[in-house]
């Protein structure tokens, strides 16, 4: 995907610019709404009051009487779909967010966790509501970008109508804060969230992978094998996209712990879902890449992408390169390393010396300059970048690729080749400089439902 003509959507304060002092006219919902409320979700129907639906967002739309959002989604939960989650988008004014079940009959008049056999998180206070219930969990406070998870633990010989009891599991950021013995009356428990303050933002998921916490017991997780995991989860090898999959700075990246080596030279992925747009890459990037770039974009980096099947090496711009790769596919990225190369086996002697060489690198001239540029680039290039005019954005392109250049006249290391592979067969290869502390295995996403699974080290055993 090119990052040279990035699609900037509308800003939200420009789309909605109202929401905070009042809603527009055309926005007030009445009672009992039913709609579809997001492409992704086309056969759930929702029951809402005082909220309103914008692709897979919720907003708290408060009419005149200033009442709260409710919103509740059908059909009910059921085995095979016992599990959501609500990102947290925007906690307005003030967090009174309450995310769980309730009745596809439930009363839009109350909040969540008061009556009904209703059950919901409170993400203002951390505390579990329900009817006689009110249980405060030991957990952070949640902010923006933080998603609530709830599924039930359905028995297996569970039958609709029953009344059964079954266990009611919460999650945040995909680990278990609670559970509790719950009652699923006739109708079911369907997903509810209510809102009561301006501003409030909800961006819902109905269909999520979910692994109960006696599975996650079974499964090696392996995230030891990854030193950063931005905006991707992890669960055994398969690696899953978590960002909002909005603009070119929702990258989910993906780095392995440990630099490639001639004894661990070439590593794998296989793609299980392309999601919506398959902003797949695999490649290598220095260790400290900045994590809302997608692999190959910025200096220190090269990767493959799946999407255009173009080759990127530190810059916004691809060459053509390989085939475009789909569901199925494997691709692969791995190192040529000259005959003569070494590289230290002691790892404590080795993080001495790897200390000492950025140290002595970074206090080079130009260094000093280039490197606060890049921790712009890295922490705010959202800002630097989307709030910058088309010709601002060309000197940044400009100056970026000054900067590449100056960086590949200070580094001077060891030049490799860099190889692609799809479905076992080698694509192409590239001659790079090797950072001072080496190349790390790279994943980068960027659309919804992207999952991969990794293989690190494919050619052992």
């Amino acid at each position: 995907m090119d990052a040279r003509r990035p699609q900037v959507p509308f800003p939200l304060h420009r789309m909605y610019p109202r929401l905070v002092k009042g809603p527009p006219v055309n926005m007030i919902q009445t009672p009992y709404t039913i709609d579809s409320p997001s492409p992704q979700n086309i056969e759930i129907k929702s029951k809402r009051m005082a909220v309103s639906w914008r692709d897979d967002t919720l907003f708290y739309v408060p009419d005149r009487t200033g009442k709260q959002g409710v919103c509740i989604l059908e059909p009910s939960m059921q085995p095979g779909q016992e599990y959501f989650e609500a990102e947290i988008v925007s906690t307005g004014r003030w967090g009174a967010i309450r995310i769980g079940l309730a009745p596809p009959d439930h009363s839009l008049e109350v909040h969540l966790g008061i009556e009904g056999n209703s059950i919901a998180f409170s993400v203002d206070d951390s505390t579990i509501y329900g009817e006689d219930l009110k249980t405060p969990l030991q957990c952070k406070a949640c902010k923006p970008g933080d998603k609530i998870g709830v599924g039930i633990k359905f028995s297996e010989n569970y039958m609709e109508g029953a009344d059964e009891k079954c266990p009611v599991v919460f999650t945040l950021n995909g680990k278990e804060i609670h559970r509790q013995d719950v009652v699923i009356p006739y109708k079911g428990l369907c997903p509810a969230v209510s809102m009561a303050s301006p501003s409030q933002m909800v961006r819902f998921k109905a269909r999520c992978d979910w692994l109960s916490q006696e599975e996650e017991m079974v499964i090696d997780s392996c995230e030891d094998e990854w030193a950063r995991l931005h905006d991707v989860t992890v669960h055994g090898q398969i690696l899953a996209y978590a960002g909002r999959g909005k603009t070119i700075a929702d990258v989910g990246l993906a780095q392995a712990r440990k630099p490639l080596s001639p004894m661990n030279h070439y590593f794998e992925l296989e793609i299980i879902d392309p999601g919506k747009n398959c902003y797949i890459a695999i490649g290598l990037a220095k260790k400290d890449y900045p994590k809302k770039r997608h692999p190959g974009w910025n200096y220190g980096s090269i990767a493959y992408h799946a999407d255009d099947g173009k080759i990127f090496k530190g810059s916004g711009v691809g060459d053509s390169f390989g085939p475009r790769c789909h569901k199925g596919d494997i691709m692969g990225c791995g190192i040529m390393f000259p005959r003569d190369y070494c590289m230290d086996s002691d790892d404590a002697e080795s993080d001495n010396e790897e200390v000492n060489v950025v140290k002595a690198w970074q206090e080079r001239e130009p260094f000093n300059r280039l490197n606060q540029l890049d921790r712009i680039a890295q922490d705010n290039f959202a800002i630097d970048v989307y709030d910058l005019s088309e010709d601002e954005y060309e000197d940044y392109l400009s100056e970026e690729e000054e900067y590449e250049e100056n960086v590949d006249r200070v580094q001077q290391g060891t030049k490799v080749q860099v190889f692609f592979t799809r479905n076992g067969t080698t694509i192409g290869r590239r001659e790079v400089n090797l950072p001072p502390l080496g190349f790390y295995a790279t994943i980068g996403m960027l659309s919804l439902d992207e999952k991969v699974r990794v293989d690190l080290r494919p050619l052992s055993g």
